[in-house]
């Protein structure tokens, strides 16, 4: 996975119309490169609107490079790229929220005591078993 960073400062109008003007116009032509993940507009404060995009290989995050530099400035003069103008490289790291986990942690909670009848996730066949506790065995 490879990402890019570039900072732009905005000139005419506010960091929020900026975004929503990119959202519209730049964003759709990153979806359509080889290898999109994601993109984040970001208000970094001091009129600088920070954009960040992950792509699977390389060669998309190139393409994302490319493009951002053609779309900012061909389509609105009010951005002025920042130095450093391109931060890009490949992720070491990353996690992210599994939203269906916590769709069924949920769900568990408003069952309250009813047994669970999905499929088993433990691994091996690892299963809990009830053994006396230490207080009750006094």
């Amino acid at each position: 996975m490879h990402g890019v960073i570039r900072r732009y400062r905005v000139r005419l109008g506010t960091v929020r119309q900026a975004a929503h003007y990119a959202e519209k116009g730049f964003v759709p032509i990153l979806r359509d490169l080889p290898g999109f993940v994601s993109c984040h507009l970001l208000d970094a404060g001091n009129d600088i609107l920070t954009f960040m995009a992950l792509f699977e290989t390389e060669d998309g995050a190139v393409a994302a490079v490319r493009a951002s530099r053609e779309w900012f400035r061909d389509e609105w003069s009010s951005f002025r790229p920042l130095p450093p103008e391109v931060v890009m490289g490949e992720v070491l790291a990353r996690t992210a929220v599994d939203r269906r986990r916590e769709a069924e942690r949920r769900q568990l909670a408003l069952v309250g005591d009813a047994v669970w009848a999905g499929p088993e996730r433990r691994m091996n066949g690892d299963r809990r078993v009830e053994t006396p506790s230490w207080a009750a065995a006094g």
